[in-house]
């Protein structure tokens, strides 16, 4: 396994721990060395794991005191380290889509240029808010999914499976899997109608992500564009010397 995917399984399991209270609020961790003898892998892993953690809200650190259980499970919204699809997958099944509605157009020029689209090519569009999973179905974002109007028959399948990624559905149904996501994250302001529908300030910023997923051949499956209101999401990146 990577040293990427690594950390996040050792983040995962360290957030199971802290929620069965095997490691209550206002405890420490036990130390890096420790958990690098625990998991059995270096100190730069355990720094990464503990990175996510604190980028979630769920502990803090402090020199010469340790790493400080703070919260038992993660603060709402969204944190979580993604360098791999994996993880982006992952990330999709805990959370769930609530359809808002779905429309089927032609493409001005505009938003193809915008989203990188075919200009005058046959779309739908498929709009949701994420919510948390479980019972508190708090509203965490406002997601856009546009795919080409062949791909159609999956909205059925976006409404029966809302823990999974419109592009993995696509990608089941029509014989493809996701190669490669491309992201561009820039700032945003919310629009009235927008913060009405995630229950946030009118005018407030927030981020906007949109993702381009694509199959084997570098063609596109799904375009997406969804904005986070800017208490609800935190973006997490690790980055490692490359080897010469």
């Amino acid at each position: 396994m990577s040293t990427r995917g690594r950390y996040s399984d050792i983040a995962r399991d360290l957030t199971d721990k802290i929620a069965r209270g095997d490691h209550p609020v206002g405890s420490l961790l036990p130390t890096e060395l420790e958990l690098c003898e625990l998991y059995g892998v270096g100190r730069h892993t355990v720094r990464a794991a503990i990175d996510q953690l604190q980028g979630q809200g769920m502990v803090s650190r402090r020199r010469k005191v340790g790493t400080r259980v703070e919260a038992a499970a993660p603060r709402s919204g969204y944190s979580q380290a993604i360098d791999s699809i994996t993880d982006l997958v992952q990330v999709a099944e805990s959370h769930v889509r609530e359809i808002q509605g779905v429309r089927h157009f032609v493409a001005d020029i505009a938003l193809a240029k915008r989203l990188g689209l075919t200009p005058g090519g046959h779309y739908f569009c498929v709009s949701s808010i994420k919510v948390e999973s479980g019972e508190r179905r708090y509203p965490l974002c406002w997601t856009d999914v546009y795919a080409e109007q062949r791909f159609a028959e999956v909205v059925a399948e976006a409404e029966a499976h809302p823990g999974e990624l419109i592009a993995a559905l696509i990608g089941k149904a029509f014989a493809k899997s996701i190669e490669s996501v491309d992201q561009e994250v820039s700032p945003v302001q919310l629009t009235a109608e927008l913060s009405a529908s995630l229950k946030a300030p009118s005018g407030d910023l927030g981020l906007n992500i949109i993702r381009h997923y694509r199959d084997q051949a570098g063609e596109i499956i799904s375009v997406s564009e969804t904005v986070y209101p800017r208490d609800r999401f935190t973006l997490v990146m690790h980055m490692t010397r490359a080897q010469r």
